[in-house]
């Protein structure tokens, strides 16, 4: 519960929930934008970097609230990208706005059916196996990165 609650908190951070809370109400662009996406390590530490800094410089608390009533992923994308500051941390990072929008949401649904797996028949619209192997794979790592754990 504790991962889900931390992953909710960070893309809180850099977009909003709301509009991805229901898989039924997703375009099938989203729901395949969210199950294709690759996660890697390398790209969760880059956003761990970009969080810090982001915070560090105040853009953490500007960019809160970005998508709250957006209603779908390149809606939220967009409107991270109308944040030049943000896109340039992210950027010195290696990070692009489908990166910080969809990372957090794939990590919380792959986090959700590794902990609750009755949950991940649910989530298959949404979420890839390899997402979930890839979670399982790399839990305690994922348990130290403060931008997942509400650091």
């Amino acid at each position: 519960m504790r991962m889900i609650a931390c992953a909710a908190f960070a893309a809180a951070l850099l977009t909003s929930v709301p509009v991805l809370a229901k898989g039924s109400d997703m375009s099938p662009a989203d729901l395949s934008a969210l199950k294709s996406y690759s996660l890697s390590m390398d790209k969760i530490t880059a956003m761990q970097s970009a969080m810090d800094e982001a915070q560090k410089s105040g853009m953490g608390q500007k960019m809160r609230g970005t998508g709250d009533d957006a209603k779908s992923l390149a809606e939220m994308e967009a409107r991270f990208k109308a944040m030049p500051a943000a896109m340039a941390i992210f950027a010195k990072h290696g990070l692009t706005a489908h990166d910080a929008v969809v990372m957090p949401f794939a990590l919380m649904d792959a986090g959700m059916c590794v902990m609750y797996p009755s949950a991940a028949p649910k989530l298959a619209d949404r979420v890839s196996p390899a997402q979930i192997a890839f979670y399982k794979q790399h839990k305690g790592e994922l348990d130290k990165m403060k931008w997942l754990n509400g650091g």
